[in-house]
């Protein structure tokens, strides 16, 4: 799958750390949160007040992280091969988009394969 973070967007703008936290917050954080609302709510449609609501709940989770894991470090390299400056991007992703560098939920990203761990 091939994610296009530029859509909508001029690529002849020079791009801003801001704009692009801003970008990956609507293109990845938006989804992750249907993701999980939505695993939660099919739980409740079909388990009621059932314990087992959180089975679908779990894998909506699950599968959010998924995503999230896949689309990081392709966000980060649109980024980066749009001039933002790494340090920048990584300050103002913290906590927001992406987990401080060497924490270990940062090392469940799916590296691209030639990128740099």
């Amino acid at each position: 799958m091939k994610l296009n973070f530029d859509a909508g967007l001029n690529p002849a703008e020079p791009l801003t750390a801001e704009r692009a936290v801003q970008r990956g917050s609507r293109l990845i954080n938006a989804p992750v949160s249907f993701i999980i609302a939505a695993g939660f709510l099919l739980g409740v449609w079909l388990f009621g007040n059932s314990p087992l609501v959180l089975v679908p709940g779990l894998l909506g989770f699950i599968t959010a992280w998924l995503w999230w894991s896949y689309a990081i470090p392709r966000w980060r390299r649109w980024a980066l091969r749009r001039g933002v400056d790494p340090k920048q991007l990584q300050r103002l992703a913290e906590f927001k988009l992406v987990w401080p560098k060497g924490w270990f939920l940062e090392k469940t990203e799916f590296r691209i394969p030639d990128e740099e761990p």
